[in-house]
């Protein structure tokens, strides 16, 4: 049985949509129309409007000539394949949150920046609490740090390519400087970002890795409050990282 004529040209938009969803994978940062065009082989018109569809549903975010990129519906429907694990951790946050007085985050890796899957928001009045919609840059967080410590130097660079973004002054945008802290958390299991990633914002993390995929569990705070209880907080990270491992692991 042919296919009509009307369904052919549906498909083919689904087709062309996916291509550049696609293509926006491994581009954080994002590519210019005319960059897409050429990667996939279509006239700049035909993506352009295709662009455009997309963004209305949040698909995609279009910020600038040079800025199209993966949108946070795709966030939250990415969220969506591991909501067994935020299920599970949610009550692991709630305690740590409530252990801390601090806001505690569970994240996952897309591409070269973190989505945040759960959340537990402190109670205290001046608390940290992050957009749960936003992506996060991983080289200027300690749950980014956590996740590409996993990986090795060349795979990091690789990933995040070679100039690396400054958000505040105290992001790290020097790969030598970068890679040694890096080390370090491979030795450590800990990452720390101070105002790297926010000014006044600073956020500890370990790693959490379960039979679906791997995570970071991070307390994040208010910088002054957190320099002055991070040895707490840290003993406090690592036994409900060894607590939800082991519950895991358990179920």
């Amino acid at each position: 049985m042919s296919v009509p004529e009307t369904e052919r040209g549906g498909i083919q938009v689904i087709s062309r949509a996916a291509a550049i969803l696609r293509c926006l994978e491994d581009e954080p940062g994002g590519l210019s129309l005319g960059a897409i065009a050429k990667r996939i082989d279509l006239p700049r018109s035909t993506v352009q409007r295709l662009v455009d569809a997309l963004a209305q549903e949040q698909l995609l975010e279009v910020q600038g000539p040079a800025g199209v990129r993966l949108g946070p519906a795709l966030m939250r429907l990415a969220s969506h394949s591991h909501i067994d694990v935020t299920q599970k951790a949610k009550p692991y946050l709630e305690q740590l949150s409530r252990e801390t007085g601090e806001t505690v985050v569970l994240l996952h890796a897309s591409g070269a920046e973190l989505l945040i899957l759960q959340m537990a928001v402190s109670n205290q009045p001046l608390r940290v609490v992050p957009d749960a919609t936003s992506f996060l840059t991983m080289h200027a967080t300690s749950g980014g740090k956590v996740l590409l410590a996993r990986m090795s130097d060349e795979a990091v660079v690789q990933l995040l390519g070679k100039q690396l973004k400054s958000l505040t002054p105290q992001t790290k945008t020097h790969w030598p400087d970068l890679l040694a802290e890096l080390a370090q958390v491979r030795r450590t299991g800990v990452a720390f970002d101070a105002d790297g990633h926010m000014p006044g914002v600073s956020a500890m993390g370990v790693e959490l890795v379960t039979g679906q995929s791997a995570y970071a569990l991070c307390v994040v705070a208010p910088s002054a409050r957190l320099e002055g209880t991070r040895e707490q907080v840290q003993e406090r990270l690592l036994a409900t990282q060894k607590a939800m491992l082991k519950a895991f692991d358990n179920r």
